[in-house]
């Protein structure tokens, strides 16, 4: 192919990833006036005539504790005690909560305790028929400021942090204004990234994805790259990259303000370096591949599965090529080195929030980091064991809402086309392997060893986990995939197969959009979507 058709052609995907990743990506604004309680104050909203009420919606704009009682009444005094609403369990940092209702009032009266100190940006209240209701008025202290901003026909995940994120950006709002971040159980990299999607993008749902969307766009020239090296064909390069763009796992998380998307592209960094030195005889790409998992490692923990692979790898090629292991250490210690260092200044931010830390404190963070995963005994239902992830048997429901008679929702979960798709490819790959041994294509040794070193450890971790573990998988499968088109010996054949498998990839990412992007349909396309009993969203 000619060198400006490949660029034109991955420059045109990436940027068509970037700009459907955008589309309804988030609001850039929040409601802007917020309400907050001093001491033990009462509301009452007025909603003209008696409704139905299914839900009351509330934006809690910062984390601190909301704790109020909620009456209702069909007539002026005739107060019945409907909720009893306290998030002090619960995180909550510029989000929606709902209070599910289903009872008839035209009156609502929230009766906050001494306790309550959480400031309140804006209150829905949602009909049976989810639509929402007018307040005619509000009695309070400044409480038209709980009614100011009710611009909200459909609220969505555009409107306010989902799932993990509460966590996230609540970590780097904190790190903005030198407080003492709430998340501290994974090194701080990847909160730092979003707080830098915020500094330059404002503190909006927007500002604090946007980030996370321009790092699933590195990715795709960056698996061209890798697949054109190991294959020796751009086509195999543009097919693989295609696959990524369309890959459902890769869209949501590109969209959700937690770390995984970094872990995935630094993994991939780190194994694009990795082939470059063990099979291209580079040796500033070691350098390179150690520190870009040294970025990977100060985002999570988990990144070290992705060194295990390299160093299975380096073991292999050293048996095929009869190179010393060792014969770059230097190179390998100051890789290390470098690794050490960011990670260390990853905590600077940190050494100066809530009064201050010493370097000292970084060192016994790490020891409660570990305490923390080993003793963990949360449970969550829609966590999976690790060996259900590629067949997909649970994916992870994010988020849900209900307005207007549409459901907004969202859906973790891959393209079936590519994680089914895998497992034969992989399988196919794997059985050469076993039958030529050391003997085997050094293509096959690459895909197969980091597929399984990435997945395979999480067998021995008893926490409870997710499908989004299963991220750092998702280029080998898709390298799989492209490996067993191109043993289609026809060159023509091997174009169909490729197209037609796109299309494929294409149709699915198209009719299940609505799901992995919160965009909103009714209740009966989205349940036409739940292809196995374990499919909930």
């Amino acid at each position: 192919m000619r060198a400006w058709w490949v660029i034109a052609s991955v420059s045109i995907l990436t940027a068509g990833f970037i700009i459907i990743g955008t589309i309804h990506l988030g609001a850039t604004s929040i409601p802007s006036s917020c309400w907050q309680p001093a001491g033990a104050e009462t509301v009452i909203l007025d909603l003209g005539s008696v409704y139905h009420l299914k839900e009351v919606c509330i934006f809690l704009r910062d984390a601190n504790r909301t704790k109020f009682d909620l009456y209702g009444a069909t007539a002026p005094g005739e107060w019945q005690k409907l909720y009893n609403y306290d998030n002090k369990e619960h995180v909550h940092f510029c989000s929606w909560d709902k209070i599910a209702l289903g009872r008839d009032a035209r009156y609502l009266k929230l009766q906050f305790s001494n306790d309550s100190m959480g400031e309140i940006g804006e209150i829905l209240v949602i009909s049976a028929s989810n639509q929402r209701i007018p307040v005619e008025n509000i009695e309070g202290r400044n409480a038209t400021a709980l009614i100011d901003e009710q611009d909200y026909e459909q609220i969505t995940a555009e409107d306010g942090a989902y799932f993990d994120e509460m966590y996230f950006v609540r970590t780097a709002y904190e790190y903005l204004h030198f407080k003492e971040p709430y998340e501290w159980t994974h090194p701080p990299l990847g909160k730092l990234i979003i707080t830098a999607g915020i500094l330059i993008f404002g503190m909006n749902p927007s500002g604090w994805r946007f980030m996370g969307v321009l790092a699933a766009a590195a990715m795709i020239p960056l698996i061209f790259i890798l697949c054109t090296r190991i294959f020796g064909s751009s086509m195999a390069g543009l097919f693989a990259a295609s696959l990524l763009s369309l890959d459902f796992m890769h869209f949501s998380l590109a969209r959700l303000a937690t770390g995984e998307i970094y872990i995935a592209l630094f993994s991939l960094l780190s194994f694009l370096f990795a082939f470059d030195y063990l099979y291209m005889r580079e040796q500033k790409s070691l350098f390179l591949s150690i520190v870009s998992f040294g970025l990977c490692f100060a985002v999570k923990w988990t990144a070290m599965f992705t060194l295990i692979s390299i160093l299975a790898l380096a073991i292999l090629c050293n048996k095929r090529t009869n190179r010393r292991m060792f014969y770059d250490w230097q190179i390998i210690v100051a890789g290390l080195f470098v690794s050490a260092a960011i990670y260390i200044a990853t905590y600077i931010p940190w050494l100066f929030a809530g009064g201050g830390h010493s370097l000292m404190d970084v060192i016994k963070l790490q020891f409660q980091m570990f305490g923390y995963h080993a003793g963990i005994e949360a449970t969550h239902p829609f966590s999976s064991p690790w060996w259900s992830w590629q067949l997909m048997l649970k994916p992870l429901w994010l988020y849900i809402n209900t307005l207007n008679g549409e459901v907004s929702t969202i859906v973790l979960m891959g393209n079936p086309a590519i994680w089914w798709g895998s497992i034969p490819a992989l399988a196919f790959i794997v059985a050469k392997i076993l039958k030529y041994g050391w003997r085997c294509d050094h293509k096959l040794l690459f895909i197969a060893v980091p597929f399984l070193l990435l997945w395979l450890p999480y067998s021995l971790i008893t926490r409870i986990l997710f499908i989004y573990h299963f991220v750092a998988d998702v280029p080998f499968m898709i390298l799989a995939i492209t490996y067993c088109m191109m043993c289609i010996k026809n060159d023509r054949r091997r174009l169909i197969a490729m197209i037609g498998f796109i299309i494929l990839v294409v149709a699915l990412f198209a009719i299940f959009y609505p799901v992995i992007s919160g965009y909103p349909v009714v209740s009966s396309y989205r349940d036409s979507l739940k292809l196995l009993p374990g499919w909930s969203f």
